[in-house]
């Protein structure tokens, strides 16, 4: 169950640049990129490791119906990666935001402001247009 204060938040990011939160705001970890993404799945695919990644944000243009992944994150409460007393097994290939930690930045909003600006928003209830996103996504073959 969503906290109301995150329905509205995704709301007000929706209106603002076509973005949409598929999942709670608490649910999510670590951002990363496809290729960060991809590398990740490679070496946990390599150390049979189960390793869940699911789209963090997702670009939506209601009026063409289609859904862009803008970022992933890592579905564990605990990266997978992390070892005894919090060690890194992955140090060398970590993803950006590992690696800019505790300094995190975060600049993405003018680059996807810049993808999104032509989108049109739609005015649909925000769980109706989180629907038709992973609609759009499947039709892609991405999972949600």
């Amino acid at each position: 169950m969503e906290v109301e204060d995150d329905i509205s938040i995704k709301e007000q990011v929706y209106r603002r640049l076509c973005v949409l939160y598929l999942y709670p705001f608490n649910r999510y970890t670590i951002s990363l990129t496809y290729e960060e993404a991809e590398r990740l799945k490679r070496i946990a695919a390599a150390r049979h490791i189960t390793l869940a990644i699911l789209p963090k944000k997702v670009l939506y243009d209601a009026e063409q119906d289609k859904a862009i992944v803008w970022d992933w994150f890592v579905d564990h409460e605990t990266c997978p990666f992390l070892e005894g007393t919090n060690q890194c097994t992955i140090y060398e290939h970590r993803p950006e935001i590992c690696r800019m930690f505790p300094e995190i930045k975060n600049e993405q909003l003018f680059d996807i402001k810049k993808v999104t600006q032509w989108m049109k928003i739609a005015e649909l209830p925000y769980e109706e247009l989180v629907n038709r996103a992973k609609q759009a996504l499947a039709r892609t073959g991405i999972s949600t």
